[in-house]
């Protein structure tokens, strides 16, 4: 399988924050009634909540890959939008299962009809992980496009082999003009480590975090979910320089170390 979105990224700072206007509801799973997502169109797919596996908040939701072809689950009510508006469509994914892989395959559509292929549709699949992943895409609507439906879609690993679950949390649909860059300032400002570290990195940084490790060629040596100050092993690691990337919901910046 491909990779369905890098998260190295070489720069300072990258792309959302948590300012903008969710367009998603309950994109966070938090509110179910009757073993279904309030909100959502699960018809035909197999959902669970959880609420030991989770993102944020306290609950994500579980979609298990059918046997064969595809599941999507959306939200029961299309998003509308309008043209020329640039609109940007993320969340996290835990795809730690051997028989599931995902996609992230949002629709532009008029009142009856799907308008075609957009960037809201991934190309790549997921592959596992035991860690968090952040997906993310944006794209302006299609010509005739009135509304969105922004769908997290589910495979099995093979065609033979389903059964598998992928789990969501903290989905967001939303203009990307709403975004404030001062906040990403604010991530970026607010985060302090060390540049050069032996056994172990800690970060100080104002939440809860995904920090990746990479080499300068980006190869990912670690993944880590951590709180602020929380160390995290490097005792593996070579001497050398790594690019190291710190990703809060919808801010990331990045540091470089170096490993004695």
């Amino acid at each position: 399988m491909k990779k369905i979105y890098s998260l190295l990224l070489l720069v300072a700072i990258s792309a959302t924050t948590n300012a903008q206007v969710n367009l998603m509801p309950n994109g966070d799973f938090e509110a179910w009634t009757a073993g279904v997502p309030d909100a959502w169109f699960t018809t035909g797919s197999t959902v669970a909540q959880s609420t030991t596996i989770f993102h944020g908040g306290l609950s994500s939701i579980g979609l298990t890959s059918p046997a064969s072809g595809n599941k999507t689950i959306s939200p029961t009510t299309d998003i509308p939008v309008t043209q020329g508006v640039t609109y940007v469509f993320s969340g996290w994914y835990l795809d730690n299962d051997a028989n599931s892989r995902f996609r992230h395959w949002g629709q532009f559509r008029t009142a009856t009809a799907d308008t075609g292929a957009n960037a809201l549709q991934a190309t790549d699949y997921s592959t596992d992980s035991a860690s968090w992943q952040f997906f993310t895409a944006e794209s302006v609507p299609n010509a005739t496009a009135i509304v969105s439906r922004a769908g997290l879609r589910v495979y099995p690993e093979t065609s033979t082999t389903g059964g598998g679950v992928i789990y969501f949390d903290d989905v967001k649909f939303y203009d990307k003009a709403t975004l404030s860059l001062e906040e990403i300032k604010d991530f970026d400002n607010q985060v302090k480590m060390a540049t050069i570290i032996t056994n172990s990195l800690t970060i100080q940084m104002p939440t809860r975090a995904t920090v990746n490790i990479y080499s300068i060629d980006g190869k990912l040596f670690s993944s880590n979910r951590v709180d602020s100050n929380e160390a995290i092993n490097t005792q593996s690691l070579a001497s050398g320089v790594y690019l190291v990337t710190i990703q809060n919901d919808y801010a990331k910046t990045s540091r470089k170390i170096v490993k004695k």
